[in-house]
Formats: C-alpha cells, sequence, structure tokens
C-alpha cells in the first residue's frame, strides 16, 4: 500500500512538472516602497527593531509576541549564517503596487512573500512598515 502510494505521488508530481497544470507560479512584483530595519534579541526575551541609522527604536515584540516575526527572521538569519554574514546589516521590508508585503535580506538575495503566510502573520510586517514610514515623514 505505501508503495502504491508513493507511486501514485511520483507519477502526479512528474505529469504535473511536466504538463505545468497544478503548478502556481508567483510573479516578482516591482517594490513601490523600501524602507530598512535591524532586528535584534532583547535581553528579556522580546525583538527589537531598529531604523539602521539613527539606532532608534521602531518597535519591540515583547516575549511572546511576534512569533511570526521571530521565525521569519530565523529562516533569513539561517541564510545569512550559511553566507558568513553579520547580525548588522539591516533587512528591507518592501512593499508592492498591490499591498504585498517582502521582507528581504540584501546580503544573501533571500526574500520571504508574507502573504503567503496569511494575512495575520503579514500585519506584524505591514505594522512595522507604517511606523517607520511615518517616522521618516517631516
Amino acid at each position: 500500500m505505501i508503495g502504491a502510494l508513493i507511486a501514485c505521488v511520483l507519477v502526479f508530481v512528474t505529469f504535473s512538472r511536466i504538463t505545468g497544470i497544478g503548478v502556481v507560479h508567483l510573479e516578482n512584483e516591482p517594490s513601490v516602497e523600501t524602507i530598512e530595519v535591524r532586528f535584534s534579541d532583547e535581553a528579556d526575551g522580546g525583538v527589537g527593531v531598529y531604523d539602521p541609522v539613527t539606532g532608534d527604536v521602531i518597535h519591540t515584540f515583547g516575549p511572546g509576541q511576534g512569533g511570526f516575526v521571530r521565525t521569519s527572521l530565523r529562516a533569513l538569519t539561517y541564510q545569512r549564517r550559511l553566507a558568513g554574514v553579520g547580525k548588522r546589516a539591516p533587512f528591507e521590508i518592501q512593499k508592492s503596487a498591490t499591498g504585498n508585503i517582502v521582507l528581504h535580506d540584501p546580503t544573501t538575495g533571500k526574500s520571504l512573500t508574507l502573504d503567503a503566510f496569511g494575512d495575520v502573520n503579514e500585519s506584524d510586517f505591514a505594522q512595522l512598515f507604517a511606523m517607520q514610514t511615518e517616522r521618516e515623514l517631516p
């Protein structure tokens, strides 16, 4: 039974790859707005979000808050470690013309399209984007 199941999965995957049926293609939308932020683990277990130029605090996710932010950063930080890049380089939060938010690491070229993880998870980064944008306005 297990062998038959594995064979069926392989047949369906091969069919999908060859024909393109059932394959989702995400187009990279150009960003219309980009902000840079730096993240840092806080002594109390929270995650601080900082302006990389001034060092000012933009927002702090307290202990137990911002779980998706932490998970996203772990994924990109792991890629930085593999590439031998330090922690101090800022990340970019990009917004497309359609409102999609992307977390991008310019040092490794890796990105996470956040709307793929649901509106609630994307909203944490959209909130950061709005806070930093408001700070930059005169």
